[in-house]
């Protein structure tokens, strides 16, 4: 008996399993967020548990234990300092006199309209015009700029409003008791679904490749590896660029000698999350605060410091695109900023923020596999020889070794500096790195 379905029973069947796989998708769309949650957490904590396994010969199940038990006792501890440098920073935001600002803004106002309404214009028609309207600027803007003072309110409408606050608060203490117990249950949920995803990795990757026909496997293998290392090395390259970015931000404006560079340079980290555009709006708090308090040693005007302080952002820009991202991220998600503001604003209006911070990766993700299946349909190598990169690797014990030598007067002349280059059987002349 011929058991084997026939072309048009296959295509059927692979259609109703796409079908059901959608559907599936649609009835547990309420809690993939949590599962995309656990799996970025996943891919985040993978790289030392792969350590522990390799290195340290930890079995699967004692590595993974070991860094979540790490990750409980120090996520918590770094979360609190964040939120505590935030809070001071939003703190000194507030205290800012902003209203000095503002009087400078009105004054230079005045001094514009009165300097225009000086002016000789060549027809009588167009000087009069002029001067009636700056007239009337003048007249909306008064003799000083104008304050509001806040009233203060009296003791009974403070105690009413403290009664009624009381009563609102008892009544809703129940649904904040039930929305704390339902946010500790999600965040279990999502706990134990990422140890179970690093747990059975492996699983779903062998899983995965069964159902792959024969001939494809080994191209499979190698997509699945370039789009894991693209993932971890996104993550991985995006917390350090918040380090960079955000110490370089803080040298920079304390050199500057602007106030709280320390909570400017945290709100510039914080703000590599978004991409490209993030450093355009970490640049307008500290042109703010370069314009209400000035330079606390330089003797510039606040408009000079405040130029200063843009230009000082640019080149912490042109260095981070130029140098930092090439070595922290290398080409992995070289995406041009427009494609990657589009995915933002996409991403924001799909998932909200967890859809504008993996944008990136996700287009990423998509041009690996648009580029394998477009070079399949061409029937070329869909993986091939990757072009060395520009930038050399970054090798601190090389660059301290070549400048120890340059600042030693006592050194020795080393061999290849003392034997033609026709004596060396390496390419170039030179000996191997290391020799």
């Amino acid at each position: 008996m011929n058991s084997e379905w026939s072309k048009t029973t296959r295509y059927i069947a692979g259609v109703m399993l796409i079908i059901l796989a959608v559907f599936i998708l649609y009835l547990s769309r309420s809690v993939l967020s949590l599962l995309v949650i656990a799996a970025l957490i996943a891919v985040i904590l993978r790289p030392p548990m792969l350590w522990l396994q390799r290195k340290a010969r930890m079995s699967r199940g004692l590595s993974v234990a070991l860094v979540y038990l790490l990750a409980l006792m120090v996520v918590p501890l770094l979360v609190t300092l964040a939120i505590q440098a935030v809070i001071n920073a939003v703190n000194f935001f507030a205290a800012l006199n902003y209203q000095s600002i503002l009087a400078s803004v009105m004054d230079w106002m005045r001094t514009t309209l009165i300097a225009l309404k000086d002016l000789q214009f060549p027809t009588g028609n167009m000087d009069t015009a002029i001067d009636q309207l700056a007239d009337s600027l003048l007249a909306q803007l008064g003799d000083e700029p104008s304050a509001v003072v806040p009233s203060v309110p009296s003791a009974a409408t403070i105690l009413q409003s403290l009664g009624t606050a009381l009563t609102a608060t008892f009544k809703t203490a129940a649904g904040v008791v039930g929305s704390v117990v339902s946010q500790v249950t999600l965040f279990i949920f999502v706990i134990l679904s990422s140890i179970y995803i690093n747990l059975s990795a492996h699983t779903f990757h062998d899983g995965f490749m069964r159902i792959v026909p024969e001939r494809f496997k080994a191209e499979f293998t190698i997509l699945i590896a370039r789009i894991e290392r693209l993932w971890g090395s996104f993550f991985r390259g995006q917390l350090t660029l918040m380090l960079v970015i955000g110490v370089m931000s803080w040298l920079g404006l304390t050199m500057l000698g602007v106030p709280g560079a320390a909570y400017l340079g945290i709100v510039a980290g914080l703000l590599e999350l978004i991409p490209n555009l993030g450093p355009v709006i970490a640049t307008i708090p500290a042109v703010i605060v370069a314009l209400l308090e000035g330079s606390v040693f330089l003797p510039v005007s606040h408009w000079v410091l405040a130029l200063l302080v843009v230009g000082l952002y640019v080149l912490v820009q042109q260095l981070e695109n130029n140098w930092v991202v090439p070595r922290v991220l290398g080409n992995a998600v070289d995406l041009p900023p427009l494609v990657v503001m589009s995915g933002v604003l996409v991403g924001v209006n799909v998932a909200g923020l967890l859809g504008a911070l993996l944008a990136t990766p996700v287009i990423a993700t998509a041009r690996e596999l648009i580029r394998y299946t477009y070079r399949k349909i061409l029937g070329e190598d869909p993986f091939p020889p990757v072009e060395k990169h520009s930038l050399p690797p970054f090798n601190l014990r090389l660059r301290l070794r070549e400048w120890f030598d340059r600042v030693n007067p006592f050194r020795k002349p080393r061999l290849h500096e003392i034997l033609p280059e026709a004596e060396h059987p390496v390419e170039g002349g030179r000996p191997p790195e290391g020799f």
